[in-house]
């Protein structure tokens, strides 16, 4: 009895292309070796090619490539009243009260106004004696961070506020701001009363207080003679 034949595959594994596809679709492979007499069943291999154009590859760089524009900064917006300037209308309306006197925004409690509501929240906690922040050298507790910030300054001498006119320091700009208007003279406020004026509301609020209690006394004076 002769020996088996063994038949081998004639395709050698290598990359599929659109021209070696050609020629397998052409080409006949028979299956695996098998010892046996019998014919072995023929099989046809296709490939399928998928072509991706350059135009497609360039359009999906461009997506990775895109990136968002940098915003440019907005414009500033000034006060009509003075030389500052801010970012968004809010906060040059909330600017704009200080130049104004109003405040819209009033304590339930005490009646005391504000011109910002966030000013008028740490208001109320006074109300209820809520102290989170607390100063670890001597204890002192103050309803806003920025006031322990400022009060912590104060125990290490640090004064970073300067008038540019005479060179005092100051631990917090209100103070510099207000020693300024010293030097150029600028009481905006005016007593209704004795046309007196302030360089701050509530100096001036302070000093009408007197008037209504000059009144009330002599309010009473003369009630006492009417009996």
């Amino acid at each position: 009895m002769d020996a088996p034949t063994v038949t081998e595959n004639p395709i050698k594994e290598s990359a599929v292309t659109a021209e070696s596809c050609e020629v397998a679709e052409k080409q006949t492979v028979k299956a695996a070796p098998i010892v046996s007499d019998t014919p072995v069943e023929e099989v046809v291999i296709k490939c399928e090619v998928i072509e991706i154009s350059d135009e497609d590859t360039d359009q999906t760089t461009q997506k990775k490539k895109k990136r968002k524009k940098p915003k440019l900064p907005k414009e500033r917006i000034p006060c009509d009243q003075c030389d500052k300037s801010f970012q968004t209308g809010y906060e040059l309306k909330k600017h704009i009260r200080t130049h104004t006197g109003e405040r819209p925004y009033m304590c339930t409690t005490c009646g005391k106004t504000y011109t910002q509501l966030g000013h008028l929240s740490i208001h109320q906690l006074s109300h209820k004696g809520i102290k989170n922040f607390n100063c670890n050298e001597c204890g002192s507790s103050f309803y806003r961070k920025a006031d322990l910030d400022r009060h912590e300054k104060a125990h290490k001498g640090i004064k970073p506020y300067s008038c540019e006119i005479c060179s005092k320091s100051f631990t917090q700009k209100n103070n510099l701001v207000m020693h300024v208007k010293m030097h150029i003279g600028d009481k905006r406020y005016e007593c209704p009363v004795c046309l007196k004026r302030f360089m701050t509301r509530s100096k001036m609020m302070l000093h009408s207080k007197r008037h209504d209690k000059d009144k009330k006394n002599k309010n009473e004076f003369m009630s006492s003679f009417v009996e």
